[in-house]
């Protein structure tokens, strides 16, 4: 590895990254050498997160459910950065909602920004990615397969970003550029902790949680940057459509695990 970091050089833009998985996986992009543009919604804490990261981060403001914000995010970052090697697709939107209490309001806001967006980011950055054997990296999740009951739609949008990653894995192949989704599981983030505190959970729920998971403790937003990292360095180059369970467990073999144990 380069003294420089695995990604020396390199140009990413990161959504959703103001704050939690997005500002974890951005972090460790700028401590392995890549520049880094971040963005989402709110203005003063994207700049403060910009500066906190440093070394040339750029914050570019830009709601994703807007597919004319999702354009123009991709021309800015493009010319703030000068081209691009890395896209992350980290944004969501993880609303509650089941089958009695979902919207069609809700549904259309969470595809813009969980599919739509990834797609209208890929599209208008295919020729400047292509020019540098690029990489996309699509932030699923394991709601994808089933989900929660209350996740309905959310886990929706995961499925459909999981065939379409493989999709343009396939489509792009040819372009050189690598596409992948990393679909996490429970994570412990600023976001999920206030949604839990919103549900009226006490404020060391996630830290209690952690302690039944298998490593002892939930996944965090340092365990899928490193997973971004590796995948975005030439050390995968060979590597595409690939789709990564990034849970402690075999998806699907949680319960039955525990059943077993308990019956000891």
């Amino acid at each position: 590895m380069s003294a420089k970091g695995r990604l020396a050089g390199k140009r990413a833009l990161v959504t959703g990254s103001t704050q939690g998985l997005g500002a974890g996986i951005a972090r460790r992009f700028v401590a392995e050498g890549a520049r880094v543009v971040v963005t989402g919604r709110n203005r003063d804490r994207g700049k403060a997160m910009a500066k906190r990261i440093g070394r040339g981060t750029v914050f570019i403001p830009a709601d994703l459910v807007n597919p004319e914000e999702v354009r123009r995010l991709a021309t800015e970052a493009l010319k703030a950065l000068g081209g691009l090697d890395i896209l992350v697709n980290s944004a969501a939107m993880p609303e509650r909602s089941n089958l009695d209490t979902f919207t069609a309001d809700q549904f259309d806001r969470l595809f813009h920004c969980d599919v739509l967006a990834p797609l209208l980011l890929a599209q208008a950055a295919r020729k400047a990615l292509a020019a540098r054997t690029g990489t996309i990296i699509n932030i699923g999740s394991v709601n994808a397969y089933v989900g929660d009951g209350n996740l309905l739609v959310y886990s929706a949008t995961k499925g459909a970003l999981m065939t379409a990653t493989r999709n343009l894995a396939a489509q792009l192949q040819y372009d050189r550029i690598r596409v992948h989704v990393l679909n996490c599981g429970w994570m412990d983030t600023e976001g999920e902790r206030a949604i839990m505190s919103g549900e009226g959970h006490p404020i060391n729920f996630l830290d209690e949680a952690g302690k039944f998971r298998p490593m002892g403790r939930l996944i965090t937003p340092a365990d899928v940057g490193a997973a971004c990292v590796w995948l975005a360095s030439d050390e995968a180059a060979v590597f595409s459509g690939t789709v990564i369970d990034l849970e402690q467990h075999p998806v699907g073999g949680w319960g039955r695990r525990r059943r077993k144990e308990e019956k000891k």
